[in-house]
């Protein structure tokens, strides 16, 4: 059926019983006419438009287009009108939808009150006015219009004079709010995180600042006095997770099935296995249809039972997660790798350690998406949410999913299953950092007990490795103790580390030989030779460390020819691929070869120059892994011995050992890290003429959000993160970094904006979970909560909140608080 069309403009009406046409306002009855209708009633008043110069007569740019019928109309509508940006720029971060097409546009905050243009270019009706939704709380507080038929006018003199009052006052109070007085930070004028600032997470002056997620999730309770009014855990969880039930159901969710695993999650958690089991039930009865999002509470149920010893419990949980687990996505992305740490780590614990093998080698990822989604799993299963000693944003995991379940395993008193799920990695370089992993978490425990950590206590992890393997391990171990003050420990750590490697001989840098050799060369396999480079370089970083720099310097040398003799120099093979193109190398390699025809001749040259190929590829390998491996020494006490090395490699006479160093970023690593040594600082600028290699991206982004986070400018550091076109994953990585950093400092209202102001959505949410979290341990639920109560942010990031409030009170009822300690705590093993 047809549906109703204006006679004026032409568009169709959804309402076949409309009186006047919702797009221009025109009689859907009346005939058609040349003349513009009448502006209808509903909407706001508009400063007049100019009439046609003649009626029945447009003007040229008033033709309307055969192809687009409202062209006209749009026109018309739009002449006048602030056009909406498609992204938010500086002064421009407000964010507006179309009530037509539901398309996001960015603009001022001016635009209040005012029509705008929607930024989609398609839009049937792009002109719409944005609510002012502050006027009738304006309204109450203005003065009461004076009677005109009143013959004094001081009335009317006293309300213009309060109106400019209240106006300049308005005007103070919204321009001295911003720190910076930068646009950048006006869209977070918001009322709730303003108020925030009255009792924030900032402790008495008197006291000193203190990590809150020191002790693996056992934070100290803040008793400031700030807090007005004590609020009973059980209540602010009951209602937290009636809120959780509530919005879920609301049309604005970004996956309603997700919000339902969301608040089964939290009746688990908080003990409540009815009610979880309700909520799982309702994952099926809400589109898109994802069965797999059951898993998540049921392993939460799981490990309840097994708390418990339910073992009829137990069963009927494990076959139901061994059932869900086939229609797991074989690529799922943030969901399937979010799920398969935690899911393995209870089938472990249950019993079911083939299946858990299985599920990791299934969907095990490497790249950026999985070591994020490692690092939250962590956070979330052994509720530390320490972000900033937890991340590591320049050393990622072979296997992030199986160095996960390890700690999850840890975490939930399975420490000898952990070792041997450690283990069982089939990589050495993965077994190595799995099981390193294992021993850290194991001294770390030691140490938040207050006992002495020893190497008794991993000695157990010794025959899960090689010798290069414990040599690493031990050396990890001595670095970590350093840093918590407990120096001969290190050293003793350091010496067991290198007992392992005095019958291992140092790698021998590669060369290239003869034509013949080259010819048939094989490479040898990297991997050892990767891990023993890992290996020197973490004892050489704890040498340094410790102040030994002599013999730092001996094992950063060999770290060095443990990379080098995985391949060639880039030097070395681009000289012998010039000789390849000689015009005497055909007749050079007929007598090397001794071939008799030139079907062979030319064969050979072909495989030589393939051969040659592929080694270039392996020394571009061999460079870049060098420069890696300088800048994580560099980051430490041995960046004047990185800058050495990096010029001698430079300068080598021998082209085998010849890397160019000084042409990558790691000169500019170098002085990022020692800025407070003006003498190297010098020297680096003088030898190469002040012409230094930018840093690489990331090394350059973390660097500037780090400075406007320290200098209170957290929307700012979001906006730099926003506009990079790095990875969404490793953005995150850095994202989470940083509001720990802000959240170590105290700066809670600061944390906020800065989470406002990050532009992705699934990140929001993570980041509210781990605030909700630590807002519980540190004693200020009122502060979160009022945030979560309102509008500020979505239905979803609101249900992210609050699981992880219920997760955090579940974390301080059942670990007594702390005594607050006298000085700021070490970081994170």
């Amino acid at each position: 059926m047809d549906l109703p069309t204006c006679p004026s403009c032409g568009a169709s009406v959804l309402d076949e019983d409309a009186a006047e046409c919702p797009f221009c306002g025109a009689s859907m009855t009346a005939k058609s006419s040349s003349k513009k209708p009448a502006a209808s009633s509903k909407q706001p008043e508009k400063p007049a438009v100019a009439a046609p110069s003649a009626a029945g007569k447009r003007n040229r740019r008033e033709t309307v287009s055969d192809d687009d019928p409202f062209e006209l109309e749009r026109q018309q509508q739009t002449s006048k009108v602030i056009q909406l940006l498609r992204k938010p720029v500086k002064g421009k971060m407000n964010r507006y939808v179309c009530p037509m097409c539901d398309t996001p546009g960015f603009a001022s905050s001016k635009v209040v009150g005012k029509e705008v243009k929607c930024s989609n270019a398609g839009c049937l009706a792009p002109v719409f006015l944005v609510p002012d939704t502050e006027a009738a709380e304006r309204k109450t507080t203005e003065e009461k219009k004076p009677d005109p038929n009143q013959k004094s006018k001081l009335p009317l003199i006293a309300a213009i004079v309060a109106s400019v009052a209240v106006i300049g006052g308005v005007y103070f109070y919204f321009t001295t709010s911003v720190p910076d007085g930068s646009e950048l930070a006006k869209p977070f004028d918001n009322p709730i995180i303003k108020n925030q600032s009255k009792n924030s997470m900032i402790p008495d002056k008197n006291k000193p600042t203190v990590n809150p997620l020191a002790n693996n999730g056992q934070q100290t309770q803040n008793t400031s006095t700030d807090v007005k009014q004590p609020v009973s855990p059980e209540l602010v969880q009951k209602t937290s997770l009636e809120s959780m039930v509530e919005l879920s159901r609301s049309r604005d969710n970004r996956s309603k099935p997700f919000s339902r695993r969301l608040a089964a999650e939290a009746y688990a958690i908080s003990g409540d296995l009815t009610g979880s089991r309700e909520q799982i039930a309702r994952i099926d009865a809400v589109d898109p249809h994802l069965p797999f999002y059951k898993l998540f509470p049921l392993i939460e149920i799981g490990w309840l039972q097994l708390q418990e010893k339910d073992t009829a419990g137990l069963k009927k949980t494990l076959d139901e997660t061994v059932e869900l687990s086939k229609k797991i996505p074989e690529y799922g992305g943030r969901d399937t790798l979010d799920l398969i740490s935690r899911l393995a780590a209870f089938w472990v614990a249950a019993g079911n350690e083939d299946a858990a093998e299985e599920l990791i080698s299934k969907h095990q990822a490497e790249n950026s998406l999985a070591q994020l989604s490692a690092y939250l799993q962590i956070a979330h299963e052994t509720n530390y949410y320490d972000f900033e000693s937890l991340i590591d944003l320049h050393r990622r995991w072979n296997a992030p999913q199986s160095v996960a379940t390890t700690l999850i395993l840890i975490s939930h008193d399975y420490d000898e299953a952990a070792l041997n799920w450690a283990a069982l990695a089939p990589e050495a370089i993965d077994r190595t950092e799995a099981v390193t992993q294992w021993s850290l978490a194991v001294l770390e425990q030691a140490v938040n007990q207050d006992k002495k950590p020893g190497i008794d206590m991993i000695q157990p992890a010794e025959m899960k490795l090689s010798a290069t393997g414990n040599a690493l391990m031990y050396a990890r171990c001595a670095f970590e103790l350093n840093a918590l003050k407990k120096p001969e420990l290190a050293k003793a750590f350091l010496t067991k580390s290198k007992s392992f490697l005095e019958k291992i001989p140092v790698p021998a840098p590669l060369k290239l030989g003869s034509l013949k050799e080259i010819y048939t060369m094989k490479l040898p396999a990297s991997e050892p030779l990767e891990l023993a480079s890992q290996a020197y370089i973490q004892i050489a970083c704890a040498e340094a460390e410790l102040g030994e720099q002599t013999e730092a310097n001996r094992f950063l040398k060999n770290a060095v020819q443990a990379i080098q003799a995985m391949a060639p120099s880039l030097a070395a093979v681009q000289d012998k691929q010039n000789e390849s193109s000689n015009f005497n190398f055909k007749e050079q390699i007929k007598d090397t070869l001794n071939l008799d025809s030139d079907d062979r001749i030319n064969r050979a040259i072909r495989d030589y120059r393939k051969q040659l190929n592929s080694l270039k590829s392996a020394a571009e390998n061999r460079s870049t892994l060098l420069v890696n491996l300088l800048s994580q020494a560099a980051k430490t006490k041995l960046s004047a011995s990185v800058w050495n090395l990096a010029q001698q490699s430079q300068q080598a006479a021998d082209e085998n050992l010849k890397d160019t160093l000084l042409d990558s970023s790691l000169p500019a690593t170098i002085l990022d890290a020692s800025q407070k040594n003006s003498d190297l600082t010098a020297q680096i600028k003088k030898a190469l003429n002040d012409k230094i290699p930018p840093l690489q991206k990331e090394d350059l982004l973390v660097q500037q959000t780090l400075f406007l986070v320290k200098n209170n400018k957290p929307e700012q550091a979001a906006h730099e993160i926003n506009q990079s076109d790095l990875k969404k994953a490793w953005k995150g990585q850095l994202s989470l970094k940083l509001l720990s950093v802000l959240i170590n400092q105290s700066k809670f209202e600061q944390a906020i904006q800065f989470v406002t102001a990050i532009k992705d959505q699934v990140l929001r949410e993570d980041m509210l979970n781990a605030i909700g979290a630590i807002a519980a341990v540190q004693n200020k639920v009122p502060e979160v909560s009022e945030i979560l109560e309102s509008n500020v942010y979505t239905p979803t990031e609101r249900i992210s909140g609050y699981l992880g409030l219920v997760s955090g009170l579940q974390i301080a009822k059942s670990k007594a608080p702390a005594p607050e300690p006298t000085q700021q705590p070490a970081g994170k093993l």
